[in-house]
């Protein structure tokens, strides 16, 4: 990079990106950690199950397998 590009970012000119109204993701819930404890074979499956799709994160096939259940117990 050339030091007339790292000086016009440093003014602000030519700078790309920033919070903008509306962008981003929308939340979906309270985000809460928490350590998950499982088999390797469960990790394996899960895994499997996730892999090739990128947009499909392990975190997103657990709360579908925790929404699924709470629903066909009627919980939600």
């Amino acid at each position: 990079m050339d030091s007339e590009h790292c000086a016009s970012n440093e003014k602000g000119i030519g700078h790309r990106g920033g919070q903008r109204a509306g962008a981003g993701r929308k939340p979906i819930g309270v985000t809460r950690k928490l350590s998950l404890t499982l088999p390797p074979a469960y990790w394996e499956e899960i895994e499997r199950h996730c892999g090739g799709r990128q947009d499909y994160a392990v975190s997103a096939f657990i709360r579908s397998i925790i929404e699924d259940y709470l629903q066909q117990a009627d919980q939600l």
